[in-house]
């Protein structure tokens, strides 16, 4: 009896921290096309201040689960993927917006997607799509 309440215990906890996570990457993307919509309106301040909440639901969530199975089943540590994500195009993003270069923070905006799409098909989840930035 003990061992199913510990199992069921642990596929629940599971349960729960999958959702966490797909709840906190979805509030990143939600997070994202509003940093470019407050820099496309001037609001560079806000637009910082949005990509750095954006940044932390990312973070949280990998830090969460920073190994996940990916295609072949083979396990995946994607935590160099978001060291890569953080120095690269995050980097080019919150210096874009420091500066109030539209065109830098343009490039940045896709870039920044592109790496998350790279970090979903690396983990076998190419079928979540980010919304287009315009």
């Amino acid at each position: 009896m003990k061992r199913i309440i510990l199992l069921s215990t642990s596929i629940a906890l599971a349960s729960c921290a999958s959702f966490i996570n797909t709840h906190r990457m979805h509030a990143a993307q939600t997070k994202l096309q509003a940093a470019r919509k407050l820099q496309q309106g001037g609001q560079w301040d806000a637009a910082l201040e949005m990509a750095e909440r954006m940044h932390s639901s990312v973070a949280k969530s990998i830090e969460t689960a920073p190994t996940h199975k990916g295609p072949g089943g083979i396990l995946v540590d994607i935590r160099p993927l978001l060291t890569g994500w953080e120095t690269g195009p995050f980097a080019s993003l919150k210096s874009a917006l420091q500066k109030h270069d539209s065109h830098s923070a343009t490039s940045a905006f896709a870039s920044l997607r592109q790496q998350c799409m790279n970090c979903h098909a690396v983990i076998g989840k190419a079928d979540i799509k980010l919304q287009e930035i315009p």
